[in-house]
């Protein structure tokens, strides 16, 4: 087929196949990362390739070259500035002392001293990027130091700036390094925050989920012994409502653990909605609790963490219900008004011990509600009331 494409098509097909594969090398090329092990041996590498320059080997012009021994001692030199930047994540401050020794040897025996320097500004970056808390304190002190000095430098050098420009760039590398751990504090901070999070709210989904399946089908097995020996089809009846029961906390497990598998999120079409919640008060009419659901003002669809929490509010209220409160009557109340919704779920029984009260922190039970609902910028309350136990919640809308 490709031999009856004009010449031209042809082309520009090879063409733009070539662009797009060096696009799509280029892209990934550009997205590597150098591991910290790779960075310290090339940077060890390219300071001892720039000391070597300072060896005054024999090959070189007379008054160039030197003797064996001067070229053992500037090679030790260049060794000990250069090698011991393979451990500056591990001992910053010794590698700072070495490659100042080296600097100070340099400096008294008239070398050249531009690629110790250079060690020296290196280091004195790891020292504060790498360093522990004591030794980054000793950082801050050193670059305050220097600041301090390369002033004093300016006033009395009498026009010679050389001191003044080494303190300042001592200086920058060591402020330049405490910037860079204070943000990888930060990343590092908020990598463990999100993670915290995203641990919180999946203890929440699974504790909302196995708690309402769990406790209706206690309430129904109790039931059904209770029945077995009066009346066999009452337990019958008993035994296909936990059947049931148990289907429907497996679905909704699974369309959790789906959506988890999800790269990008949770599932939000496969999460359970307001609208869902005339199938929980069947559920809970089943379980013996006489509930039913009353809604003010029109329905319509909010944010999917609203429609969720919302549906999370329901569902604890009708389980604490159940668990505390079995044979009583509960009425569930959705108002929408402008600003978000209002959730009401009230029974006449006696109410959630003390220990189902939100505490903070708790991240089980009525806490996770009062969780979701503040991480929505909501609120919620739970307590006994005149008439029984009440659980009310107010969720914006969000954009």
């Amino acid at each position: 087929m490709t031999a009856d494409l004009p010449k031209d098509n042809r082309r520009g097909r090879v063409t733009g196949a070539v662009a797009t594969y060096r696009q799509t090398v280029w892209k990934a090329w550009s997205q590597r990362r150098l591991r910290a092990q790779t960075v310290d041996r090339v940077l060890a590498a390219g300071l001892a390739a720039w000391a070597l320059f300072d060896v005054p080997w024999w090959w070189r012009p007379p008054g160039h070259s030197g003797s064996t021994m001067a070229i053992l001692g500037v090679l030790g030199l260049a060794t000990a500035q250069s090698l011991p930047f393979l451990w500056r994540r591990r001992q910053p401050a010794g590698v700072l002392v070495l490659a100042g020794a080296c600097l100070a040897v340099k400096y008294a025996t008239h070398l050249n001293i531009w690629s110790a320097s250079a060690a020296v500004l290196a280091a004195a970056y790891g020292l504060g990027a790498y360093g522990g808390r004591p030794t980054r304190m000793t950082a801050r002190l050193l670059a305050g130091a220097a600041v301090v000095a390369a002033l004093v430098s300016l006033q009395a050098s009498g026009g010679n700036h050389t001191a003044a420009v080494a303190c300042a760039l001592l200086a920058t590398a060591l402020v330049m390094g405490e910037v860079t751990s204070a943000h990888r504090d930060a990343a590092t901070a908020a990598a463990r925050h999100a993670h915290e999070m995203e641990r919180a709210s999946l203890a929440r989904e699974i504790h909302d989920v196995v708690a309402h399946q769990l406790s209706a089908i206690a309430v129904q097995a109790g039931a059904a012994r209770l029945a077995s020996a009066a009346d066999p089809r009452a337990a019958a009846d008993a035994v296909a409502a936990i059947e049931q029961e148990a289907r429907s906390g497996l679905a909704e497990l699974n369309k959790m653990v789906k959506g988890l598998r999800q790269a990008g999120g949770a599932d939000q079409d496969a999460s359970p909605r307001l609208q869902d919640i005339p199938g929980l008060i069947e559920r809970a009419r089943e379980s013996g609790l006489r509930a039913e659901l009353v809604v003010d003002g029109e329905p319509r669809v909010l944010a999917d963490p609203v429609e969720l929490a919302g549906y999370r509010v329901v569902q604890e209220s009708l389980t604490n219900a159940i668990r505390y409160a079995a044979g009583t009557a509960a009425t569930v109340r959705l108002a929408y008004r402008d600003g978000g919704i209002m959730i009401e779920v009230t029974d006449d029984g006696p109410g959630a011990p003390p220990s189902s009260q939100p505490r903070p922190g708790g991240g089980v039970g009525l806490a996770g509600l009062s969780e979701r609902a503040c991480l929505l910028g909501g609120e919620l309350e739970a307590g006994s009331s005149e008439k029984g136990f009440v659980v009310r919640a107010f969720l914006p809308s969000l954009p």
